[in-house]
């Protein structure tokens, strides 16, 4: 297989431009692209799509291990990086990739960061085990992909870390651990998503999601690890929807064994998804998860299968909105056993956590774990709770 060489280029790129720029623009099939470095700098009203090797590839050609960074400055600039190509077919692998969008110093800008490609990957495409990082100042939206704008086929993704970090005052960012989308028999990678909110910042939140905004046929999720990191504590409102696998599943899609721990403030916790259309009863399949929505006031969903659902000191009123019951959104009537892990309030055993639970107006079981902090499970009531329900 032939290799291409390494290259190293910097270019600052005017305002008002409109930019296509390719790591390998002259890729022979089944080649090996070069470990390339790119460094641009934009200024305002630009348009930027930069790839890390070549438009499109296929057969058995393979990406390089590429560093590709774009500093944004000014305001209404478009940024788009791919860290291999646009596209990828056939047997082709996506290089071990550092992918950066820097707008910390600009405001209305936004960008969209992909670890491997943008567009499609499908066949037997693998993708390469990506860092995907974005770093962005007040009033921007951004999205960042760990892999692709679409799986399909036998695709796998990559073991990617995508990590968002808000510096600005306000903004927000979307994350998916592979791609939009994974259908056939896709695979997502074992990825890890952190989100961090920085000292500056006083508004905003984001969408975490461990591998797509879609799972649908035989697609399989992986074992996802999603984090929000609160530097500054004093927030004005900040609130994040971290969802283990994907938005929807569908058909016979399986979610990977995720865990997901929430910031400061409100959280939306989801373990596989928040819709599932099953091609039948029970043939869509959750993962084991463990949720920790850390502070503030959480909702959270198990989804299919036995959970774990973990609360430490401070967590605030939170509610568990499918405890014991994950398995009947997709028609199962399976058994699950989810698990309440309160180990950090340090009950003595079973009995003393039993008599802080009572049952609300609506029926509801209500676990009162300090003065301030309490868990609410939704359609569950404190008579059906036993001491195999908890991790004391």
């Amino acid at each position: 297989m032939r290799r291409l060489p390494n290259d190293t280029i910097a270019l600052s790129i005017p305002e008002m431009s409109f930019e296509t720029l390719f790591g390998d623009p002259d890729f022979p099939a089944n080649a090996h692209g070069g470990n390339d470095t790119i460094t641009v700098d934009v200024d305002s009203m630009t348009s930027l799509i930069l790839v890390g090797d070549t438009a499109v590839l296929l057969d058995r050609s393979q990406g390089g291990n590429d560093t590709l960074r774009v500093n944004i400055e000014g305001s209404l600039n478009t940024v788009i990086v791919h860290g291999d190509a646009q596209s990828m077919s056939g047997h082709a692998r996506g290089g071990n990739d550092t992918v950066i969008g820097d707008s910390e110093n600009s405001i209305w800008n936004g960008f969209t960061l992909y670890g491997d490609a943008g567009g499609d990957m499908s066949d037997h495409v693998q993708g390469g085990n990506d860092t995907v990082i974005g770093v962005f100042g007040g009033r921007s939206l951004n999205t960042l992909v760990g892999d692709g704008g679409a799986m399909s086929g036998d695709t796998r993704g990559g073991n990617d870390t995508l990590l968002a970090l808000q510096t600005g005052l306000t903004g927000s960012a979307v994350l998916y651990g592979d791609a939009g989308g994974l259908t056939d028999h896709a695979r997502g990678g074992n990825d890890n998503l952190i989100f961090t909110i920085g000292n500056e910042a006083q508004t905003g939140g984001g969408n975490l999601y461990g591998d797509a905004h879609e799972l649908s046929g035989d697609a399989r999720g992986g074992n996802d690890t999603l984090t929000v990191v609160d530097l500054h504590g004093n927030l004005h409102y900040y609130s994040f929807l971290m969802v283990g696998d994907a938005f929807s599943m569908s058909g016979n899609a399986e979610g990977g064994n995720d865990v997901l721990t929430g910031g400061t403030y409100a959280d939306i916790l989801v373990g596989d998804a928040r819709h599932y259309y099953p091609a039948a009863p029970g043939s869509i399949t959750g993962g084991r998860d463990v949720l920790n929505g850390k502070g503030g006031n959480d909702e959270m969903w198990g989804g299919p299968n036995s959970d774990i659902f973990a609360f430490d000191k401070g967590s605030g009123q939170d509610l568990i909105q499918d405890f014991g019951q994950g398995n009947s959104v997709v028609g199962s009537t399976a058994a699950e056993h989810d698990l309440i892990d309160v180990q950090d309030y340090g009950f003595a055993d079973w009995t003393a956590l039993e008599s802080l639970i009572s049952d609300d107006g609506a029926g509801n079981a209500v676990i009162h774990l300090t003065a301030s902090d309490t868990i609410t499970l939704q359609g569950v009531q404190t008579a059906d709770l036993h001491a195999t329900d908890f991790i004391v």
